[in-house]
């Protein structure tokens, strides 16, 4: 986190998944408040910003890098993390493949930080709750597993749009304020016996 010349804090917030789980919808409906029902995929990274106010009026510019979820970009990706202040990692609940490469993303996460940061799983389209492959229990256990916190969103019917940005950007002031070891809520480092080599759940 750094300044800029008008005195903004500047947040850099990573989103990660595979193709097609709603990175890019959800920047778009948190930034402008808009939603295309066919959006092309993000080739590489985009970079989109929001100016946020807070009460005490301390004001933060938040930079959303948007990246692929190809693998061929998986490189590009795992670079940005290593400056992220902070992560947004998405699955589609309608998409149990997207749900059972968060491990792998972790992992990749893990191996790029190697240090305690905010994170924060959004399982997205839970509108489409007849396609429903993932459910919301699972998610929350997932979330548990790596000690993230959890939203369902819906990009389309803007669900919980707002809160995960939010509570990731009081995070990531909790964490520069030195508070982060006290924090529950950032990535467990140990990761989990089954999956210190990147075996999927």
């Amino acid at each position: 986190m750094r300044k800029n010349s008008e005195k903004q804090e500047i947040i850099n917030i990573i989103t990660l998944g595979n193709n097609n789980v709603g990175k890019s919808s959800y920047i778009l409906r948190y930034t402008q408040n808009t939603f295309q029902q066919v959006y092309l995929a993000t080739y590489g990274i985009d970079k989109i910003s929001k100016d946020i106010t807070l009460p005490n009026d301390k004001k933060y510019k938040l930079y959303f890098h948007d990246t692929a979820g190809e693998e061929k970009f998986r490189s590009i990706s795992l670079n940005l993390i290593k400056n992220a202040d902070g992560i947004l990692l998405f699955y589609d609940i309608t998409d149990k493949s997207s749900f059972e490469s968060i491990s792998s993303w972790m992992k990749s996460i893990y191996d790029a930080k190697e240090k305690n940061f905010p994170i924060i799983l959004l399982g997205n389209k839970c509108d489409l709750k007849e396609e429903r492959a993932v459910t919301k229990e699972e998610g929350k256990q997932k979330a548990n597993q790596y000690g993230c916190s959890f939203y369902e969103i819906s990009n389309k019917d803007r669900i919980n749009i707002e809160e995960p940005s939010k509570e990731l950007l009081d995070k990531i002031i909790e964490y520069q304020k030195g508070n982060n070891n006290s924090n529950k809520d950032n990535i467990n480092l140990k990761l989990p016996k089954n999956e210190e080599t990147g075996c999927g759940c």
